[in-house]
């Protein structure tokens, strides 16, 4: 008998993930960053799990994936709002993460491949797609995102904005690099879906 796939292990940390978003409160920073950390860890637990349990889906990988842009959005729409002199680059941060992951999950349905497949041409893709390179790229991704958080409310003289400051400052290259290898996603998916169109 088929099991249901809304039973699946990591499924089931994902619909516990998802309730934990709602208690997010921004303006307690401490609680913010503890509910925030926790959701991105059941987010990397699950994918342990179902590599575990041998229990990956097509459905898990695709609520896996809008849950995190969801996240990731949010968290940038409130850096937009904390930091208003650079909401444009938030803004631009939200509609490049959520476009590339749309357009790597189309030119995935149309081909037939899955996302460490659609490297192609690009080297950095193929090293980015290294599962212990994609895990610490994005732990440091929202590392910088959160360091820019808590910043906004710890005194500038406090011990735990001088580590804050060195998490951000170590983790701020990565994130911007990550921006870029998302541009670099967007090619090669274009690249992807314009071959399977026209060799059809």
């Amino acid at each position: 008998m088929r099991r249901n796939t809304f039973l699946y292990i990591p499924n089931i940390i994902g619909k516990i993930k998802k309730p934990i978003g709602a208690f997010w409160q921004w303006e307690q920073s401490n609680r913010f960053f503890l509910l925030y950390l926790t959701s991105f860890l059941l987010d990397a637990a699950d994918g342990y799990a179902a590599r575990y349990f041998h229990q990956s889906s097509e459905l898990g990988a695709l609520l896996d994936m809008l849950t995190d842009r969801c996240a990731t959005a949010a968290l940038l729409t409130l850096l937009s709002h904390l930091y208003k002199q650079y909401v444009l680059i938030f803004l631009f941060c939200i509609v490049l993460d959520g476009f590339s992951h749309w357009l790597q999950m189309i030119a995935g349905l149309a081909s037939g491949t899955t996302s460490h497949k659609q490297a192609g041409r690009f080297t950095l893709l193929k090293i980015y797609y290294w599962r212990p390179v994609l895990t610490l790229a994005c732990l440091l991704n929202e590392l910088c995102f959160l360091c820019l958080y808590l910043l906004h409310f710890l005194s500038s003289s406090s011990d735990w904005s001088k580590l804050v400051h060195i998490v951000f400052y170590v983790s701020l290259p990565i994130c911007i690099l990550k921006q870029f290898i998302s541009l670099l996603q967007v090619w090669s998916s274009y690249i992807i879906i314009f071959d399977t169109f026209t060799s059809t």
